[in-house]
């Protein structure tokens, strides 16, 4: 049974939705207490996630990248490149590009609710900070029959847009702050393989914090319907990010190790085998696919 539908293309990269969505749909809804709400909150996270995934997939293919598809899931979007630019200044504006798109979204929304709102100002001025504020108390359902459609619906599309750029532009390898950081780290400072390393490794620490945070709401009392997709958010990033590192692996031909060995902090320190009158026919680390065979003088000369 298929878990995804392919919905339609656009610039020549499907779009396919996966059946998790159902599972988004049902606490959306249950958390706006109305089905047309909540399938108009989905359509909104949908179409922004998607020109999200459409930013970095457009930029790849300008740097030669091959996309695959983009796919939307309960968890957010993914789009599947096949061929990923090898630059690290490419990367860092593919990268970017996302959360670039995210932001231009949210200033475009917040432009919208500010045209619809001056109708009700009249004569009175308002401040920044009282923008803000209005912008934010429009987005709660509660508030709908005090406020147009419209308002709602673009001070909803704006904040989640802001809530999409900070979120991913957090430092945790694979997202998308994670992929700029390797990639600065790997133009200015170090080696892909050590710059995925760290990446990684950092990524993979924000997800335990990510973890431990839904822990202390359930045991606070305070677990919430999207409690649920960030525990599972932060399972995915902890097992992509060693996932993406053995990649980077592999393209550089190493072994699973620790790229680091040999510098003080982060060695094993590995040592060789005691003498036993044996010899290690292979290379090290010595304790991984060796041979060890009888070594005899010969005492006839």
């Amino acid at each position: 049974m298929k878990s995804s539908l392919t919905l339609f293309r656009i610039f020549g990269i499907p779009v396919t939705v996966d059946l998790s969505l159902l599972i988004l749909l049902f606490i959306l809804v249950s958390s706006f207490g109305s089905l047309p709400l909540g399938i108009m909150a989905g359509l909104i996270l949908l179409v922004s996630i998607l020109l999200h995934e459409l930013g970095h997939s457009l930029v790849s293919m300008a740097f030669g990248g091959k996309v695959r598809d983009i796919r939307l899931m309960m968890l957010g979007g993914c789009a599947t490149m096949t061929a990923m630019p090898k630059k690290a200044w490419q990367e860092i504006l593919m990268a970017f590009a996302g959360p670039f798109v995210s932001i231009m979204l949210a200033g475009i929304s917040f432009i919208l609710f500010y045209s619809c709102l001056i109708p009700h100002l009249g004569n009175e001025t308002l401040s920044l900070r009282g923008f803000w504020e209005i912008s934010l108390m429009c987005t709660f359902p509660s508030n709908l029959p005090k406020v147009p459609f419209v308002c709602f619906v673009s001070a909803h599309a704006a904040w989640l847009n802001v809530a999409l750029f900070c979120f991913n532009m957090l430092p945790a390898f694979p997202m998308d702050g994670g992929r700029i950081l390797r990639a600065m780290l790997q133009q200015f400072f170090t080696t892909r393989l050590k710059a995925t390393w760290i990446a990684s490794r950092l990524g993979r620490f924000v997800a335990i914090l990510m973890g431990l945070h839904v822990l202390y709401s359930a045991l606070t009392g305070s677990f919430r319907d999207f409690m649920f997709i960030r525990l599972m958010i932060a399972l995915m990033i902890y097992q992509t990010a060693e996932r993406e590192y053995l990649m980077a692996l592999a393209e550089a031909h190493g072994t699973r190790r620790n790229p680091f060995a040999g510098f003080p902090f982060f060695s094993r320190g590995r040592r060789p085998p005691p003498d036993d009158g044996q010899a290690i026919v292979s290379p090290p680390p010595y304790d991984r696919g060796t041979t060890r065979v009888d070594i005899h003088k010969d005492d006839s000369e």
